[in-house]
Formats: C-alpha cells, structure tokens, sequence
C-alpha cells in the first residue's frame, strides 16, 4: 500500500461535549452565546471532512483545535472526532482494520471519549488560531507517518477562504495548486465578510503570527496553558529536518525564512 500523501484539516471553532443528539441539539455544544445557532455549520464542517477522507485512500484526516473552554479540559479537535466517531462517519467510511482509541483517560463525565477512532483519523490538540491549524497539522501528520503531505484539503468558513489559503499556505510554501479548500459558512453569513478583509492584512504583514495582537489572541484562548512549540522535544525537532526558532523565551517556536519546507511536494 502506497503511503499517505494527503492531509485533510478540519478547523475547530467549538467543542461537542457529547449528548443523545449526536450533535444535533445545540445545548450539547459549548460555544460563545454570539454562535448561537451556527452547531450545524460545525457538524457540516466535521462530515465534509470525513467525505473527503472517503475520496482518498492515501488521505489522513485531521480535526485540529485545543482546549479553550475553562469548564473542561476537552479539546476542539477530539471534541470533532468523537463526534464524527458517535455518528458512525454518517456511513460514509468502510469498516475500518484497526482502530484507536479516543483518549487514554476518559473522564466519567464524557464516556463518548471512549468511542475507537478510525485509524485514519487524527487529533492535534494544541492549535489556537487557523494558522496553527494548519501548521500544528502538517506536523503531526508527519509524526503520525513518518511522511510529509503532499497535499492538503482545509475545511472551514467559506469566508476564510482567503486567510488560510493565500495567507497561511503561502507563508508555509505549501503550493496553492496543491491545496484544496472546502468552505461553508453559518447561515446568514456572506461569502465575503468585511472584518475578515482586515484579518487577511493582518497576517500577510506577519505570516507567523509573532505579532502582539496576534499572540495575545492565542493567550486570551489558552486557558489550559497548552505547549506553543511546534515540536515535542529536541529529538523530534531534529529528525524533522525542519529549521525553526525558539522565541519568546522558548514558549513559541517558528520557521527559519528560506529554509528547507519538506510539504507540498509530488
């Protein structure tokens, strides 16, 4: 069997707790009260990132997101999985050879974490913007399968279309050519938002998001005070072959201008 070559990235905006509705009935979400009414759009976003997974043989899914919520340490991106795991994939996937589970250590209070994930499926657990997302994504691809994705397939907002792909894509080298976007939007919402205009100026003038507005954005969300690296250790860092930087008195780290980006290659 040829390699997986495919990273397919499910950006998390809110957390599933679990509940009988599989999703359906919003008091299982725990969302900001100005998302009211957008569960749906996230549920749209986790099940087109599992049909996409269906299309590819050699795709790797990926539900990215940390834990943002003071009330419970339970992640965006697990949140994700389990929920796709609990609707049984909509069907979309075959039985699976193998699988694993969901989290080593399952609270009583959400037994839905002890649903197996397909094997295909991934959790990356510490992104805290879109830019991480993606990158936070690559990376654990890569830790997953000792390979780099040679392309790559975002889900989110039909409005962010631009900032992750123009804007984060190009500051990773990731060819625009090689990337696929699927986007929907929560209802009401334009395919065209005026704010988000501003949002794209705004990294395309600090690709890494270094800046202080940018990084006190991630601070404000990290309650649980998730490690900012992108690597887990020294070891790791240097069998990546990626260069990176150690900023900020260590607690973030970032790509070194220029130098070697493994993704995006046939």
């Amino acid at each position: 069997m040829e390699p997986p070559n495919h990273l397919i990235v499910v950006c998390g905006h809110a957390i599933w707790a679990g509940g009988p509705t599989k999703g359906q009935d919003e008091s299982e979400w725990i969302i900001e009260d100005w998302k009211n009414g957008e569960t749906p759009t996230y549920a749209a976003h986790v099940k087109a990132g599992v049909k996409a997974l269906s299309e590819d043989d050699r795709a790797m899914l990926v539900f990215s997101g940390a834990p943002t919520v003071p009330s419970i340490r339970l992640s965006e991106g697990r949140s994700y999985a389990t929920l796709a795991a609990a609707n049984n994939y909509w069907n979309l996937l075959g039985p699976a050879s193998s699988a694993t589970s969901t989290s080593s250590k399952s609270p009583s209070d959400l037994p839905l974490l002890n649903i197996p994930l397909h094997p295909r499926i991934l959790v990356e657990e510490r992104a805290l913007d879109s830019y991480q997302n993606i990158l936070f994504s690559i990376i654990h691809f890569w830790r997953s399968t000792s390979h780099w994705p040679s392309h790559l397939t975002i889900v989110s907002h039909q409005f962010k279309r631009r900032r992750l792909t123009e804007a984060h894509c190009t500051a990773l080298s990731f060819p625009l050519d090689h990337v696929r976007f699927i986007g929907i939007n929560p209802p009401g919402v334009p395919e065209i938002v005026g704010r988000e205009e501003d949002a794209v100026a705004e990294w395309i003038a600090d690709p890494q998001g270094m800046s202080e507005n940018l990084r006190a954005k991630r601070q404000g969300r990290n309650c649980w005070d998730v490690a900012q690296t992108l690597f887990l250790d020294d070891e790791e860092r240097v069998k990546s072959g990626i260069e990176t930087r150690l900023v900020n008195q260590g607690s973030d780290e970032v790509l070194v201008e220029g130098a070697l980006r493994p993704w995006g290659r046939n």
